[in-house]
């Protein structure tokens, strides 16, 4: 692959390509390159090195980039949890990309801009295990229109993850004070609220003008996880059995995060397991102000 300096840069010293406000992308990225090296008990230049000619290998496989679409707290990291526990699937994540590598990839050929992205993708998934040549590889990053990516992928499907959009508000107004330090710091409460509201109306509103293979709601694997499950895995051609449908579901459920957590071990996934208050003058003010979104999406 041409351009492995730039990549190789990118990917040894990501803080040279994100602007301040953008930090949060360099720690998940090192955070990633440092599981992966250990994982495979290699120093980072060799695990970079070997990533790279893994992915320049997997060209002959021709496997799927799965663009998760979703506005964030619609359940996205939850649903690639699962989908990580069977087999011929990796889960990355939330992968975005800076403005130079994105230049960079507007440049080349198409099988080349693949492959940059099978590197970036393998690396968010944790690195290189026994199916890694052929698995399919996800990116849940919040762009409403996947095709800024998915354009580069000789082989994706895009899957629209909907969630009824007044929880989505009430999610990310009240329930990640960390990520509200990160982005709005000294904005109060009603404004923060606000804020999300217009976010949200934004981004269902640039849904529109989108393609996508399938539409789900989060709603739906609540209620039916193995049945969603089983047809978001047949959509992606997983070979998977009842049991490992079944077992994923299991191991993702709140019921284990909290053993997890209760034992100070890692969770698997973010399921919410914290206090839910209800917020009824604040859920009432999202529910008034996104009504038009409301109805347009059959969450009335």
């Amino acid at each position: 692959m041409e351009n492995k300096n730039l990549l190789q840069t990118y990917l040894t010293e990501p803080e040279l390509f994100w602007p301040i406000s953008h930090m949060r992308n360099v720690k998940k990225l090192d955070s990633f390159i440092g599981k992966g090296k250990a994982l495979n008990g290699e120093s980072k230049k060799a695990f970079i090195q070997n990533v790279i000619n893994l992915a320049e290998l997997r060209r002959s496989f021709s496997s799927n980039h799965l663009y998760l679409v979703n506005a964030g707290s619609s359940g996205s990291h939850w649903v690639e949890a699962m989908l990580g526990l069977l087999p011929g699937f990796h889960n990355a994540g939330e992968v975005y990309i800076p403005n130079e590598i994105s230049r960079q990839l507007s440049l080349m050929p198409k099988d080349e801009a693949n492959t940059l992205l099978d590197v970036l993708y393998l690396i968010h998934s944790g690195g290189m295990y026994e199916d890694s040549l052929y698995a399919s590889l996800s990116n849940s990053a919040h762009l409403a229109d996947h095709s800024s990516l998915s354009k580069y992928s000789q082989k994706s499907l895009a899957i629209f993850l909907m969630r009824n959009p007044v929880d989505i508000v009430m999610s990310r107004s009240f329930r990640k004070d960390e990520y509200k330090n990160d982005v709005a710091p000294n904005m109060d409460q009603q404004a923060y609220l606000e804020k999300n509201c217009q976010y949200v109306e934004n981004f269902y509103s640039l849904t529109d003008a989108t393609d996508y293979n399938l539409k789900l709601r989060y709603e739906d694997f609540v209620e039916f996880p193995v049945e969603s499950l089983r047809k978001l895995a047949d959509s992606l051609g997983l070979n998977s059995t009842y049991d490992e449908i079944k077992e994923a579901v299991r191991l993702t459920s709140k019921e284990e995060v909290e053993k997890s957590i209760s034992k100070g071990e890692a969770a698997i996934t973010n399921v919410y397991v914290g206090e839910k208050k209800e917020r009824d003058w604040a859920r009432s003010y999202v529910r008034e102000r996104l009504h038009e979104v409301l109805v347009k999406y059959d969450y009335v």
